[in-house]
């Protein structure tokens, strides 16, 4: 199961992170005028940076929460299976 998974665990929150990104609050008109702001420039790139790290915080947070479960199953499952049967 997490061989079917881990893909689409790793790509698809980097993926959403990509196509959060907005480039349609652009006001200026030209390029030029874009890339003269440097202060623009820089606050905008902040955005689009926190706003991926943080798809792929939830990714990893997701991932762990997974691991830590079929961790937790599995050896419930062990030390069930591991119980001496007693006979009454």
């Amino acid at each position: 199961m997490l061989k079917r998974l881990l893909p689409w665990g790793l790509l698809l929150p980097a993926l959403l992170g990509f196509v959060s990104v907005s480039y349609q609050g652009c006001n200026r008109i030209t390029y030029e005028q874009i890339v003269q702001s440097r202060g623009y420039l820089v606050a905008k790139n902040q955005e689009q940076i926190s706003s991926v790290l943080l798809y792929i915080l939830v990714a990893v947070v997701f991932w762990n929460v997974i691991v830590i479960l079929i961790l937790k199953y599995a050896q419930n499952g062990r030390n069930e299976s591991q119980l001496p049967q007693v006979d009454d």
